[in-house]
């Protein structure tokens, strides 16, 4: 059993939650697809075209002013997050680090109710995710960055799309 996890650890832009961290969702890659059915065929087949809007759920057990402040930002005031994993492997014992780095919005805050002196927490949603980055002990396992384009798209530290931006010229003039 190797890439056992271990430990999860959260920053938005320069705060380390390590602390407060309760839970963290990290985001789900799914991708629709478009169904075809080839004329003189009986089958159909769904094959993936676009990558899902992305969005992630952190709860603290802390309502700290600084981190609900970030919520309410605009596009283009973008916010840095970071998610560190410790992935461990049950036959040797070997750790391996995972990094997940996102920037987006802090577009949701809801803070569990309160009964006398106790609270639960406080549930963060992150999204209008712009980038994602997924790294296992250095190595890209994907990346996505919506302003970048297709181009900088990495699937299994392969840039699957490059021939596409190239074809498309997503990559050169005055980008507006």
């Amino acid at each position: 059993m190797d890439h056992v996890i271990r430990g999860g650890n959260w920053y938005f832009e320069q705060f380390n939650l390590w602390r407060v961290l309760d839970e963290v969702t990290v985001p789900e890659l799914s991708f629709g697809g478009d169904d075809f059915a080839p004329g003189g065929h009986m089958m159909e087949v769904e094959f993936p075209e676009t990558l899902k809007s992305l969005k992630s759920t952190i709860k603290t057990r802390t309502a700290d002013p600084a981190i609900r402040a970030m919520c309410g930002r605009q596009p283009g005031d973008y916010v840095s997050a970071t998610y560190y994993e410790n992935l461990v492997s049950f036959r040797n014992g070997s750790n391996k680090g995972r990094i997940i780095m996102l920037k987006g919005l802090l577009n949701e805050v809801k803070q569990d109710a309160t009964k006398g002196l106790k609270t639960v927490g406080v549930e963060y949603t992150f999204s209008t995710i712009v980038l994602y980055r997924d790294l296992v002990d250095g190595r890209d396992i994907h990346m996505f960055d919506f302003f970048a384009g297709p181009g900088a798209t990495l699937i299994d530290g392969r840039a699957i799309f490059a021939g596409m931006a190239s074809n498309l010229a997503i990559g050169g003039g005055v980008q507006l």
